[in-house]
């Protein structure tokens, strides 16, 4: 079963992705994208990724890099990239698994008008502008609206939003252990 779930994991080799990926399109079909930070995962994760799926007949999952995830939040991701794509491997849904990172140093050849669309562009780029998937499924977020407009234009993808999943987060999950923790210890200290 782990030889299978590691064939999955193509991490930033794009190129051997696409070359991949070519034997699908010769058959005629679909290939989508989705992509996501996937710590702690949970149900929303898992509706993203079933969702993405129904949208086409292979799913290509980008992990975010520790460094690119991050950018996002104010600490790393809990669980290294490493296992964060282990995890989405061992998704049914999901066919192949990548890394996306984001490096200062890469160029944008985009327009940009702030940080999270520069963000962004330099972390999916390049891997986009390599495997080209027919469609990328993605959450909604007004403030890259324009960036992903232009990448998915320049390389002809259609862009699906899919919602959140109310009321859960990874963010949320961690807070909600920290106000537990500090409330037991705030318990602790009146007795």
């Amino acid at each position: 079963m782990m030889d299978d779930v590691s064939k999955k994991i193509l991490g930033t080799d794009y190129k051997m992705l696409n070359k991949l990926l070519e034997v699908h399109r010769n058959k005629g079909e679909k290939i989508v994208m989705t992509s996501g930070t996937f710590d702690l995962f949970h149900i929303g994760h898992m509706r993203m990724l079933a969702a993405a799926k129904e949208k086409g007949d292979i799913l290509v999952v980008a992990v975010k890099s520790d460094r690119a995830a991050a950018l996002k939040k104010e600490d790393p991701p809990v669980m290294n990239e490493q296992y964060r794509m282990e995890t989405v491997s061992y998704c049914i849904p999901a066919d192949y698994v990548i890394m996306v990172d984001y490096d200062i140093r890469r160029p944008v050849k985009f327009n940009f008008t702030n940080t999270s669309s520069f963000e962004w562009l330099n972390m999916f780029e390049q891997a986009v502008s390599t495997i080209r998937p027919d469609i990328f499924v993605h959450e909604d977020n007004p403030v890259i609206t324009d960036a992903r407009k232009q990448l998915f234009t320049k390389y002809k993808i259609e862009g699906c939003v899919q919602p959140r999943t109310a009321g859960i987060s990874t963010t949320e999950i961690i807070d909600t252990i920290k106000t537990r923790l500090l409330l037991q210890m705030q318990k602790e200290s009146n007795s």
